[in-house]
């Protein structure tokens, strides 16, 4: 036996440290075939690792990885960090299979990131399913990347989320797939509006009778039914639509077929009656013609046109007696009229002589002209009476035919006289009536006892009788001498009532002169009064009246005499006013030649100093009536032109407030309240910045404006008042709501009912108020969970170690491990032993330093290696093996 292991080679040697040490001493070369054979076939993990790390074949490790359990990890790194880094000595089949079979997600997702050919990466993104790795492959990728993954973003319906990112023909056909999804969702909505609409039309027409209208319109419909498109609508809607389009064309074709046969009809009777009518005008124009030609013939006194009359008379009697329409009331009319043709053609001959007695009544009439000579007019009118009256007792003799001319003659005639009589006649009318007036006013003051006064406007009355013609003035006779001998008979009254009268007047004013106050105004009244009483008592002609009335004068004199100093401090002060007024003309004209172009001008201080000046002006005083006409009027010029100006601004100004007043009332519609009132805010400051609009519209404007924007903001304070009043209320029902879960807290037992009872309340969309209360409830759940896992973990190693003590069976939660490990129960206890940090045996030191190795090459790939992971593992492969000292030496550490 000894010499067979001097001569066995060191890799067959039976113990496991001499075949590993052999392996550092085998050549990659010459023995090729035996690390190969090591590394596929040795009994000893170790051994296997350590000659496939010598080989360091990918080949090899590709077998490793498909046979070797315990390396399979190992050789799994290999493998995949060569398909990372593309390397050549991995062969496009080991590469595609590893990829297509084995490959995990995260080796796929940095393939996918890393291979440069399209297709593939398009394979293993649709491999994946991530579309969160499909968004980011798309924003990273160039354009032909992006297109060539359009399919996965339309499935995974990533359109919206890459479209900014999209490049050239993917951007064209990401923004095509929205337009057509936004097409898709909106077209069929519009497409049923436009059918019904159209099919509401089509039905309505229907109603109509208008042939030609109903055509009209049913042709254009038709044509905006083949234009709808009836393609985003699905295939039971389009049937529903045609079969209504079809029912309601049938309908309709039969309404038009009925309206288009009424229509020809009342086009044939359109037709008739139009051939009538023209008919019965040509047959009227030919009589018409026809009766100008008789009165030319019996004008011109011509007794040969008669014969050539005649026959066209025949011809146009012929035509209306076989006119089709011969019993037509008109064309009645028209026979009639050619019948009396007919007896006139007989009457020519009568007709010409009358013709030239009324042609000589006329000339006679003609000869009468019209006089501008007071004195002639009676005679003149006489002799145009006379001669007017024989040519209306010939007319009236005329047969009919010869009246119509005849009379415009006479009516020419008649009318010229008049025009050119009309001045002189219109002023002895004028006269007369004025003669007329003064005459009753002569007897008015007569009755009234103003006897001085009616002698004064007797001489009015006497020029206007002295300018009337003879005619005339015996149409007033009577009155003039009714009203002479009245005079004639107060004069001599007068005479004798004067003379007492005038002598109570001079005491009267004696008395007045004794008076010591005196009211300058009443005392003016009283002499102007006293003055109009002695004029009444009539003419002063004996001495003695003279001498009255020089007494009188004298003393009437000395009463005014406290008036004149009145009268002349008011003349002062209307002079005073006077000035006062021409100032503010002054000033007015200085505001009308300012210039208001500029846009910083201040309308504001321009209208108060238009507004000042007019004040003034209806304070500045009185002033004489024709001073004041004058000054008013120049003063109006000026004010209507500053007036104006202001009225125009004032109107722009209303018209911008009247704008700001239709926003307003806009707002009253909106459904979005807040922002109507920032709105309504916004148009309050423009309405601050605009000038005033006038005093009759800036009131109405204004009190219109603020109803709108108290209307709105009392809709959003009864809409603020509602939603604090729900808010109020959802907030206590989820006050309770949460009141509630918080109850359960104290119900849960274990920790799969506080996770459940988490995501309830983590679910829970609550107000803000409420919000801290939530997280204060997770985080009490969250304690819980903490408190009742740690309980549950601390059990779970006590019983475990309860078990392992007494030799039990070990409990089944620790049994029940996930996934499958490829490690030994050694190599699991040495891990236990490293993550806990004891000692292991003393022979043992190699193989934990190789697993301390392992479990950090492990970390650095990204794994991690939990100590109740290996437990589970552990207690799982090793069950009929425990090895049970060093088991509890790592549970009670």
């Amino acid at each position: 036996m000894i010499f067979k292991h001097l001569f066995t080679p060191k890799w067959k040697h039976p113990k496991a440290a001499v075949r590993l040490a052999a392996v550092d001493k085998l050549d990659t070369g010459k023995d090729a075939e035996v690390l190969q054979t090591l590394a596929l076939q040795d009994s000893s993990t170790e051994i296997r690792k350590k000659a496939l790390h010598k080989v360091n074949d990918l080949v090899l490790w590709w077998q490793a990885y498909k046979q070797d359990q315990n390396l399979k990890e190992l050789a799994e790194q290999q493998i995949s960090s060569a398909v990372l880094n593309r390397s050549g000595e991995l062969s496009d089949d080991i590469r595609s299979e590893y990829i297509d079979k084995y490959a995990p997600t995260k080796l796929l997702e940095k393939l996918a990131f890393s291979e440069e050919e399209i297709q593939f990466r398009v394979k293993l993104l649709k491999r994946l399913a991530n579309a969160k790795l499909i968004e980011r492959a798309f924003k990273e990728g160039s354009e032909a990347l992006q297109v060539a993954l359009l399919p996965l973003t339309e499935q995974y319906q990533l359109d919206k989320t890459v479209l900014k990112s999209a490049q050239g023909e993917a951007k064209e056909a990401i923004e095509q797939r929205i337009e057509q999804q936004r097409l898709a969702k909106e077209m069929p909505q519009q497409v049923e509006q436009q059918t019904r609409m159209v099919l509401a039309k089509l039905n309505a027409l229907r109603d109509k009778f208008d042939y030609q209208q109903i055509d009209e319109q049913a042709k254009a419909l038709l044509n905006e039914w083949q234009e709808i498109e009836l393609k985003w609508l699905d295939e039971e809607a389009i049937k529903s639509v045609d079969q209504k389009f079809t029912s309601i064309s049938k309908k309709l074709e039969l309404h038009i077929e009925k309206q288009k046969a009424e229509f020809e009809a009342q086009q044939a009777e359109l037709l008739a009656e139009q051939t009538k009518a023209n008919e019965i005008s040509t047959s009227t124009a030919a009589i018409d013609t026809f009766e100008q030609q008789l009165a030319k013939a019996i004008n011109e006194l011509d007794e040969q046109q008669g014969q050539a009359l005649n026959e066209q008379l025949k011809q146009i009697s012929n035509m209306l007696a076989q006119s089709q329409f011969a019993d037509c009331q008109q064309l009645v009319v028209q026979r009639k009229r050619v019948e009396n043709f007919a007896q006139q053609l007989t009457q020519i001959p009568e007709l010409i002589t009358a013709s030239k007695q009324i042609q000589a009544a006329l000339s006679t009439l003609e000869a009468i002209k019209p006089t501008d000579d007071k004195q002639k007019l009676d005679e003149t009118l006489a002799a145009q009476k006379a001669a007017y009256g024989e040519c209306k007792t010939i007319l009236r003799q005329l047969p009919e035919g010869l009246q119509s001319q005849a009379s415009a003659q006479l009516q020419a005639l008649s009318k010229q006289f008049k025009q050119g009589i009309a001045p002189l006649l219109d002023e002895q009318q004028n006269q007369l009536k004025q003669a007329k007036r003064k005459g009753k006013d002569v007897q008015r003051l007569i009755e009234q006892g103003r006897f001085n006064v009616a002698f004064g406007v007797f001489n009015g009355f006497l020029e206007h009788y002295q300018q009337l013609t003879a005619h005339n003035q015996q149409s007033i006779e009577k009155l003039y001498t009714s009203l002479n001998e009245a005079l004639q008979e107060v004069r001599d009254w007068q005479k004798y009532a004067a003379t007492p009268k005038r002598a109570e007047l001079l005491t009267q004013l004696d008395e007045m002169l004794t008076q010591a106050e005196v009211d300058p105004k009443k005392r003016a009244e009283e002499v102007k009064l006293l003055r109009i009483r002695w004029n009444e008592l009539g003419r002063v002609d004996t001495e003695e009246e003279k001498a009255q009335a020089q007494q009188f004068d004298e003393k009437i004199e000395q009463l005014f005499a406290p008036c004149r100093e009145f009268f002349a401090q008011q003349e002062q002060q209307r002079e005073e006013a006077k000035q006062a007024r021409v100032q503010i003309i002054e000033q007015m004209k200085a505001l009308e030649e300012q210039s208001t172009d500029a846009e910083d001008f201040d309308w504001r201080q321009f209208e108060s100093q238009f507004n000042r000046l007019a004040k003034q002006w209806r304070t500045a005083g009185s002033v004489d009536g024709s001073v004041y006409k004058a000054l008013n009027g120049e003063y109006r010029t000026v004010y209507s032109s500053v007036n104006e100006r202001l009225k125009s601004y004032h109107q722009a100004n209303a018209a911008l407030k009247q704008k700001l007043v239709e926003q307003a009332q806009q707002q009253l519609e909106s459904e979005d309240l807040a922002a109507a009132c920032d709105q309504l805010k916004a148009l309050q400051k423009q309405w601050q910045n605009i000038g005033f609009a006038g005093s009759k519209q800036e009131h109405t404007l204004w009190q219109t404006f603020r109803e709108h924007n108290d209307a709105v903001f009392a809709k959003r304070s009864e809409q603020f008042e509602l939603q604090k009043q729900q808010q109020s209320e959802y907030e206590v029902e989820q006050q309770a709501q949460l009141d509630a879960y918080a109850s359960k807290l104290h119900e849960s037992e274990s920790v799969e009912q506080l996770t459940q009872l988490a995501a309830e309340v983590a679910a829970l969309d609550l107000v803000p108020s409420l919000r801290k209360l939530k997280a204060a409830l997770l985080d009490k759940i969250a304690q819980l969970q903490q408190q009742l896992q740690a309980k549950q973990d601390k059990q779970k190693y006590v019983d475990l170690i309860s078990a392992i003590e007494a030799g039990e069976p070990l409990p089944a939660t620790w049994l029940q491990t996930k996934g499958t490990t490829q490690l030994t129960p050694a190599q699991l206890m040495l891990r236990l032993e490293i993550l806990v940090d004891i000692d292991s045996p003393q022979e043992m030191k190699a193989q934990r330093m190789v697993e301390q190795v392992a479990m950090l090459d492990a970390k650095l790939q990204g794994e991690e290696i939990s100590f109740d992971a290996c437990l589970a593992h552990y207690l799982s492969v090793a069950q009929a093996e425990l090895d049970s000292d060093r088991l509890l030496s790592v549970l009670k550490k």
